[in-house]
């Protein structure tokens, strides 16, 4: 069943728009994907994952990331390096439960610092997870965040979307610089008699308020999205990169399921980074290599994160207000002036948009001013302009295909703008 999600933005998000971070990791194991890459796009770049030997010596398996830390500080973004991951070799759990440990502690931490500044990276991730938290890791995270604070390198976690290990005590949680939230995996090969999506959309609300209900604030919260699916239709279940999903098929990038495969397309993704754009600091992409590249590079899912951060940076700035603006009365951009929305519940026919403020300016009619409506896609064609005498309009879309639009809307009270992700 589709739904139409509605998520708000307005003129006065204009600087958290442009600081918003777009963070993707990048595995050791897809270097030969660093060319296709559009680092531009990305703000963090996470290189996944770095584990010590015995001694304490770091690796990225024995990779060379040199040519990917390259390629992303040319194009401008911080480069960490992700410590862990998900599936630990036998040695390389061991070293960690050794290493970890008060009296080899300092001496490894110190060799974490001189292996990120050997490369260049510009922060630390931690990626530990599940069974290999233990009882050393918050004091093990606090003493990493002293060495790490004075040399101005950020420390961040990734977890898991609804989970808080047990073994994080609120000190540790605190030293984090913010937390990529892992919204996926919801099911998978773990749970064979469970097929269905991993990474719903509504789930992605409910772990945002997870997290702020552990006291993470919006600041230090970033959502994950997958460029990964599951397929379900066979056992073993198994992953399906979202690249090979658009080879299939390019309609696939607009759709979340077929059969019993699921995924992220396109408009749940611009649907997921609006939202995190509106409650959080920004989006994590696991992982960078599955995007779709070459002949089908303009159905990238990086590109439509990116168009979403674009297009609300620009509205926020006031660029996307300009056309029509002739037209429209009294564009003082009062803060007063509150836009709100209303649908019903499903709802994929139309969207209600209107203001709560009235009777305010010249060109009152009854005991509201007119506004007027502008509402276009997502490459900015205007597809409905109308002018109306109410406090609510209805904005009929049952001809327009699933997918991101936007609404600006000018009273005599200013002009705000919603985003508007039909489904």
């Amino acid at each position: 069943m589709r739904h139409l999600y509605v998520l708000l933005f307005c003129c006065a998000t204009a600087c958290f728009a442009q600081n918003v971070k777009v963070i993707g990791y990048l595995p050791h194991y897809r270097m030969y994907a660093v060319g296709d890459i559009e680092f531009e796009r990305l703000t963090h770049v996470n290189i996944a994952f770095a584990n010590p030997d015995a001694d304490g010596d770091l690796s990225c398996d024995g990779v060379n990331v040199t040519p990917a830390i390259t390629a992303a500080h040319a194009s401008g973004c911080k480069v960490f390096v992700s410590l862990g991951g998900g599936a630990l070799r036998p040695e390389w759990e061991s070293a960690w439960d050794s290493l970890a440990q008060p009296t080899r502690r300092a001496t490894f931490i110190a060799k974490i610092i001189k292996y990120v500044n050997d490369n260049r990276f510009d922060g630390v991730d931690m990626d530990l997870e599940w069974q290999y938290v233990k009882a050393w890791y918050s004091p093990f995270v606090i003493d990493l965040k002293a060495a790490l604070q004075p040399l101005g390198l950020p420390l961040t976690a990734a977890l898991p979307g609804m989970t808080r290990y047990t073994q994080i005590s609120n000190e540790a949680l605190a030293a984090f610089d913010w937390v990529n939230m892992m919204i996926y995996d919801l099911t998978g090969p773990w749970d064979p008699s469970n097929p269905g999506p991993h990474a719903p959309f509504a789930w992605t609300q409910q772990c945002i308020n997870y997290w702020k209900s552990q006291n993470v604030p919006a600041r230090k919260l970033v959502v994950g999205v997958p460029f990964y699916g599951y397929d379900f239709g066979g056992l073993p279940v198994v992953s399906v990169r979202y690249a090979q999903l658009v080879a299939q098929d390019t309609a696939n990038a607009y759709r979340d399921n077929i059969d019993a495969t699921y995924w992220n397309g396109i408009p749940t993704i611009k649907a997921k980074t609006a939202l995190a754009m509106q409650q959080t600091a920004g989006v994590m992409i696991w992982e960078l290599g599955q995007d779709a590249f070459g002949v089908n590079a303009s159905l990238s899912l990086l590109r439509a994160i990116d168009d979403v951060v674009a297009l609300s940076t620009s509205i926020a700035d006031g660029a996307g207000a300009a056309e029509g603006a002739e037209n429209a009365e009294g564009l003082a951009g009062s803060s007063d002036l509150v836009v709100y929305l209303t649908i019903p519940n499903p709802a994929i026919e139309y969207f209600m948009i209107g203001r709560s403020k009235s009777g305010i300016g010249t060109g009152t009619v009854g005991t509201y001013t007119r506004m007027r409506i502008v509402l276009c896609n997502a490459v900015g064609e205007t597809l409905r302009d109308l002018v109306v005498s109410s406090s609510s309009q209805r904005i009929d879309i049952a001809d327009l295909p699933h997918g991101m639009y936007y609404a600006l809307l000018y009273t005599a009270e200013g002009i705000k703008q919603v985003v508007v992700v039909k489904m």
